[in-house]
Parts: C-alpha cells; sequence; structure tokens
C-alpha cells in the first residue's frame, strides 16, 4: 500500500502589549499548520492558501481598536528517504491592519521552515477475527525557522509602535522546533495526535516572541468512489505561547491561548490532491481578552510523485 502520514504541527498566533495607540494585533507572521499531508510515495511539492482575521480593542480605552487580516501564499514539499521525511515551507505573506491610526499594508517573503521527522514506529497486524487492520506510526523530529522574510521594524523611529513586530511578513529570528506525531488507523478510520514545541530566539531589535506550545488531535475517514479518495475530517487544536520581551522587559499580556476546533477535506486522486480546512475558536484568551481571533481558513492543492 502507498505510504500514508500524517502530521499536523504549529499554528501560532502571536500578539504585543497595548500602552499608546491600539499597540495590540493578531498576528501574521510565521503562522503555520500542516494538516494532512498527501499519500506521497518519495515526495511531493504543493501551493496553498491561507487567510487568517483578528480584532483587537483597549479594554480601558475602546477607541484604540485594531482589525488585522493576513493571507498567505506558501510553496511546499517534501521527499522521504527510508524512515526519514524532509520538508521545507516557502511562505509569502499579505497583511491589512486597520487601526485608529488609519491603514497600514505590508507585503512580503515569509520565514523559510526545514524540518526532518524521524518514524521510530511503524507496525501493522490483524484483529482476531481478521476483519480489522490496525497500523502504528510514530514521528518524532524538529527543525529550523530561518529569517528569509521581512523584518524592517525601525525602534528608533517617532512613530514606532511596538506591535508594527507581529505585522512583519517574517520573525528576524533563528527559530527551533520539536514535535511528536502518533497515528492510529484502523481500515478506513484513524486518529492523529500531535504534540510541538517552538523556541524562539530574538531578533536583530532585541524583540523575542515567547516560546510556542501545540497540541492537536484529529479523526479522519476515507471514503472511496472509483479512483477518487475522500478524507474528511474533524478535531481540536489547542496553542498557548509564553509573554514577549523587548530589550529584555516582558510585553505585559502578551501571553495566551486558543483552543479552536477543526473541519476539513482532502480530495485525492491518482497524485493529485485538493485541501481545505477551517478553524473555529471554542475559548480564547489572547492579550487578556483584548484580541480574538475571528476566523481562519486554508486550501491547497499537491501533486505526489
Amino acid at each position: 500500500m502507498k505510504r500514508h502520514s500524517i502530521l499536523i504541527l504549529l499554528f501560532i498566533v502571536s500578539f504585543s502589549s497595548a500602552v499608546q495607540a491600539c499597540e495590540i494585533c493578531g498576528c501574521g507572521n510565521s503562522n503555520f499548520q500542516i494538516g494532512l499531508l498527501p499519500n506521497f510515495k518519495q515526495g511531493f511539492v504543493g501551493f496553498r492558501y491561507s487567510g487568517s482575521q483578528f480584532n483587537s480593542r483597549v479594554n480601558s480605552d475602546p477607541t484604540q481598536f485594531s482589525h488585522d487580516y493576513f493571507k498567505t501564499m506558501e510553496f511546499w514539499g517534501g521527499v522521504t528517504v527510508k524512515r526519514f521525511q524532509f520538508m521545507a515551507f516557502l511562505p509569502y505573506v499579505l497583511s491589512r491592519k486597520q487601526s485608529d491610526d488609519g491603514t497600514t499594508i505590508s507585503n512580503g517573503l515569509g520565514d523559510l521552515l526545514l524540518l526532518v521527522n524521524h518514524k521510530i514506529l511503524s507496525s501493522a497486524k490483524l484483529s482476531a477475527n481478521e476483519t480489522r487492520t490496525f497500523i502504528q506510526e510514530w514521528y518524532f523530529g524538529g527543525g529550523l525557522k530561518l529569517p528569509t522574510g521581512i523584518s524592517r521594524v525601525n525602534a528608533t523611529d517617532p512613530d514606532f509602535n511596538i506591535g508594527d513586530f507581529n505585522s512583519q511578513a517574517g520573525t528576524g529570528s533563528v527559530d527551533f522546533i520539536i514535535n511528536t506525531t502518533y497515528n492510529l488507523m484502523w481500515n478506513r478510520s484513524g486518529i492523529v495526535t500531535n504534540a510541538a514545541y517552538r523556541i524562539n530566539t530574538a531578533n536583530k531589535q532585541d524583540y523575542r516572541f515567547g516560546n510556542r506550545s501545540y497540541i492537536a488531535a484529529a479523526y479522519y475517514y476515507t471514503l472511496t468512489k472509483k479512483e477518487i479518495k475522500v478524507k474528511p475530517n474533524v478535531g481540536l487544536n489547542f496553542q498557548s505561547n509564553n509573554v514577549n520581551t523587548f530589550q529584555g522587559t516582558d510585553v505585559a499580556g502578551s501571553n495566551g491561548y486558543t483552543l479552536s476546533s477543526t473541519i476539513g477535506v482532502n480530495l485525492i486522486r491518482k497524485d493529485f490532491g485538493i485541501n481545505a480546512m477551517a478553524f473555529v475558536p471554542i475559548q480564547q484568551n489572547m492579550y487578556q481578552g483584548q484580541t480574538t481571533m475571528k476566523t481562519r481558513m486554508l486550501v491547497g492543492v499537491t501533486y505526489s510523485f
């Protein structure tokens, strides 16, 4: 049978402090979500588009607000060499911020992400009555996020706003990712769970996004009709982040968490695939309740070889 693997990794939100004119905002830089991988034999290449919206309003002064819209066009791909998966992701980010200060538009290349995952467990067995097949896969790995993206914040500018760090296409820092994924499949069904941790470093302006934690679980089912496979999936997605710092000082209130439900589908015909995923917030506490994620969606196409 074809090699099948699923990895759900890091979807990140980051935000900053409200001290002056609406410095809080949703964050689009380095937002990252793999979702269901295609059934690739040796490798795959793909393109996907994602969009998200964050709304912010300062509790102590409702006249200070921000509506942030992020769109990402991303090329991604991977190859399998024995028990190793090598993957790369290169995004182009378009952001638009509408706030009490006016409208700011920022477009540019994002940060390159490189991942290596090792399959440390792979087993398959039949049930006692030979009517059900159980397959287990366990991956462990990590990677680097390189500062290839645009990050042009000038902290000496009189109009500098600490929230500007969130509106850049890149973070300007080298970051490290550790992740593990366990996949259990039986016949046409499966459950995948993933935990990941991202260790961030400071950029040249001495701004450091807090480390990120990520836990997700999803159930999927495979429907087959002639040469087409349909794989709907539903799950839960939890992310939390530690406090951000600027020049060694904590950005007050910049830690938080988001719990979302996910729903998606993959359509596969031979080596071509179309995938879509949506995130629906269930509970969140970002920037002391002053920032909320409103929507997030993703669509893409892949070719496996």
